[in-house]
């Protein structure tokens, strides 16, 4: 949190853009410093996944591991769809040199977020739903009530696929973030095969 200079309460949004703010100033390409630019990159890693925020601010640990793998998860998105928007622009015979691919996968990643978001919203909808439907289900005896047991079920599969969904939320939100930071190709190039 100190590292982007945001409160432990930081909305994602208010996380991404003290990232994209610091980042900047860090880059070694722009003459920041090389291991400022990695503390920033680490901390923005953390703190973009739930899952390793979570981790963190209920224990103060940082699991590295799973902050490089969510580092990896997000730049072959990024790759992924580099590598689909150069075979798109070569399929239907543009000049490479005048794709704007920055752009381009930015348009694509805001698209993919936006129906990702919507997706979470009727999840939620759908959590709703079955926990007020389970709550109306009672026996009038002591037996098992073998249609709450199936309400409930229920409930924790879309809880399980909320999770998911919640989490490549994250992850898209963190790749247009990425996507912000370069310039050009080449910048995004070079960094997706470090990140390799």
């Amino acid at each position: 949190y100190d590292i982007l200079g945001v409160g432990r309460t930081a909305a994602a949004a208010d996380i991404k853009l003290a990232y994209r703010r610091k980042v900047q100033l860090a880059h070694p390409d722009r003459g920041g410093d090389p291991d400022a630019f990695i503390l920033v990159v680490k901390a923005f890693g953390l703190l973009s996944d739930p899952d390793t925020r979570r981790l963190f601010d209920e224990t103060g640990l940082v699991d590295d591991e799973a902050v490089k793998g969510y580092r990896r998860e997000v730049a072959a998105i990024l790759a992924d769809m580099f590598d689909a928007a150069v075979s798109t622009a070569i399929a239907t015979g543009l000049k490479l040199e005048s794709v704007d691919f920055i752009t381009q996968m930015s348009a694509a990643v805001t698209a993919g977020l936006k129906d990702a978001r919507a997706t979470l919203g009727r999840t939620d909808g759908e959590i709703g739903a079955l926990q007020a439907l389970r709550s109306r289900i009672r026996r009038t005896d002591a037996d098992r009530n073998l249609f709450a047991e199936r309400l409930d079920a229920q409930v924790r599969l879309k809880t399980e696929e909320h999770h998911t969904i919640k989490r490549r939320v994250a992850m898209l939100e963190t790749a247009l973030a990425e996507l912000g930071n370069y310039e050009s190709e080449t910048e995004l190039i070079a960094a997706l095969e470090a990140e390799g």
